[in-house]
């Protein structure tokens, strides 16, 4: 059976999946919840659990895998974008549900000029 409790607020994201064997948390936060182009804006994961790489897309056509809780990354337009955290974690069992459900977290950022 699993559970999923999602909480979103401005940038931080909460996401848990539990499985009888396996409990992964899926979270993270921006350092800024608006920006500008080309300003650096990092993404952090600290608050996740039970992950080994983190995979990132930040909604502009680019994406990244680290094995690092934090990123940081530049977007070149202005406009509201879906940063997104997935879980590339093979460790979660089988009996998890297959459509990755609660193995993601997403928040949305605005970037101006």
């Amino acid at each position: 059976m699993i559970r999923i409790s999602i909480f979103a607020a401005f940038l931080g994201v909460f996401a848990l999946s539990s499985c009888d064997k396996n409990e992964m948390r899926m979270c993270f936060e921006s350092s800024d919840k608006a920006a500008k182009i080309n300003q650096r804006v990092t993404f952090n994961a600290s608050c996740s659990v039970g992950m080994e790489e983190y995979h990132w897309n930040f909604g502009d056509g680019k994406d990244t895998v680290t094995r690092t809780q934090s990123v940081e990354h530049t977007f070149d337009y202005a406009g509201y974008y879906t940063v997104a955290l997935h879980n590339t974690n093979v460790r979660i069992d089988t009996e998890c549900s297959p459509n990755g459900t609660g193995n993601a977290a997403s928040a949305s950022i605005e970037i101006t000029e």
